[in-house]
């Protein structure tokens, strides 16, 4: 299916009333999982791979593996269980050993409908970002690698924490735009939201304007902070400036903890059950 097939039928999703999906997955089960729920599009990247194994997703910002290998790895099989779904790969665009053209070479190659700058520099310090951008490795790279993409006529996510970022992107003619709120809060590694509700949804809005005023046609997708359930999310939804929304640990690691859990639980009872019978 072409950029343009999908984004017509994406279209329709929100002509429809209902707001667009984007899963972030880890492995080819979650991903099966999430093409069965009705994602739109699904995105497999480093952070997603860590908490599949139960690992904290901040260590994927550290140096302790390859992130972009770890995404082509994991890609064949979230491509293979995606079905007719589209997938995109995040790629960190600041590894000087890998050119961009490569790397959506690789995509292509493998069947990706596109690609998400996922590893982001903005979740480093101002500091660190300013020594990557200087050494020309930082967010001006991320862009590259989405206007790349869309230059080849591949779906992109571009994710942007700030005004200025999100403008940059859009710019790009990516189709999506994802409006970054910060680390998701809950489940069983996670705690309370760093960044309250009503700051969370004013940052969405600034970021969704800032997108408008670029006058694209780009989807603002929200992620991140407290948005962590669907009552939640669907406060940023109902300001209209936001049409979707991104899942991570909200639609993998949360629901998987629960659900295992809650299922051996429920093996743990059966002795007592059957021993009643």
């Amino acid at each position: 299916m072409s950029s343009s097939e999908t984004m017509a039928r994406v279209r329709a999703v929100l002509a429809s009333g209902s707001p667009v999906i984007v899963a972030g997955v880890g492995s080819g089960l979650t991903a099966r999982g999430a093409a069965s729920g009705g994602a739109d599009v699904i995105a497999v990247y480093n952070t997603a791979v860590y908490r599949v194994r139960g690992v904290p997703t901040a260590l994927a910002f550290l140096p302790y593996d390859d992130a972009n290998a770890l995404t082509l790895a994991t890609a064949p099989e979230v491509i293979a269980a995606a079905g007719q779904v589209p997938v995109l790969l995040g790629f960190g665009a600041h590894d000087p050993r890998r050119s961009l053209d490569c790397l959506l070479d690789q995509a292509e190659s493998l069947g990706a409908a596109g690609v998400t700058n996922e590893p982001f520099s903005g979740m480093y310090s101002k500091d660190l970002q300013a020594q990557l951008e200087s050494a020309g490795l930082g967010f001006s790279r991320e862009v590259e690698l989405v206007r790349k993409a869309v230059e080849r006529g591949m779906l992109a996510l571009g994710w942007a924490f700030t005004s200025d970022e999100a403008t940059r992107m859009a710019e790009t003619g990516a189709q999506f735009i994802g409006a970054m709120v910060g680390v998701t809060a809950g489940g069983a590694a996670g705690g309370a939201a760093l960044t309250p509700m009503d700051v969370a949804l004013e940052k969405v809005d600034a970021l969704a304007k800032a997108v408008r005023g670029v006058g694209t046609a780009a989807i603002v997708l929200a992620h991140g902070g407290p948005f962590n359930d669907p009552t939640s999310v669907a406060l940023a939804l109902g300001r209209n400036l936001a049409e979707g929304y991104v899942t991570g640990s909200t639609g993998e690691r949360i629901p998987v903890e629960r659900a295992v859990a809650q299922t051996i639980r429920e093996f743990k009872s059966a002795r007592v059950l059957a021993t009643q019978s």
